[in-house]
């Protein structure tokens, strides 16, 4: 058994991969006088955000669905190989992950997604068999879409908006 783990382990059969998380927080208030010299270094740098670090395309999602004041939290994550992602987490609860180019792949809001961010099959198909329902949560997976609903029933699509089957 030793021997077989020493194989992998020489062969790069196993991969440990880092992440660097970056937590970023809005101030409470504008007030540049809140940054004193007791202050840490992350204390500084959530009294000194700046919504526009946070890539174009996010902020053109973020401004035509929600406000920028809006906004509780945001984190960047960099991820050997796949690079920088951005998790945008909003006062009302909704939250929206984007890559790095500021295309949203996870979007949650319980309250009920914006009728826009879904697909036009997606919508048909919610439409015609779940009326009485709404979508919370949309996933998009490299060879899935995955939708939860208020009714607590997960559904699966492909990436063309086809229904797939209920996920459980």
């Amino acid at each position: 058994m030793k021997k077989n783990f020493l194989l992998l382990l020489a062969l790069g059969g196993l991969t440990f991969v880092s992440c660097k998380k970056e937590v970023t927080v809005t101030p409470s208030s504008t007030n540049s006088d809140t940054v004193t010299n007791q202050n840490t270094a992350e204390d500084v740098q959530k009294n000194n955000v700046n919504f526009t670090d946070l890539p174009v395309k996010a902020l053109e999602t973020i401004n035509s669905h929600y406000s920028q004041d809006n906004i509780a939290s945001y984190e960047v994550k960099t991820i050997p190989v796949i690079g920088k992602s951005y998790e945008v987490k909003f006062n009302d609860g909704a939250e929206i992950d984007f890559n790095s180019d500021g295309v949203w792949h996870e979007w949650k809001d319980a309250k009920g997604l914006p009728k826009e961010v879904l697909p036009e099959a997606i919508k048909t198909y919610l439409s015609k068999n779940y009326a009485s329902t709404f979508a919370t949560s949309i996933d998009k997976e490299k060879d899935k879409i995955k939708i939860d609903l208020a009714s607590d029933i997960d559904l699966e699509f492909d990436t063309n908006g086809n229904f797939v089957r209920i996920d459980e």
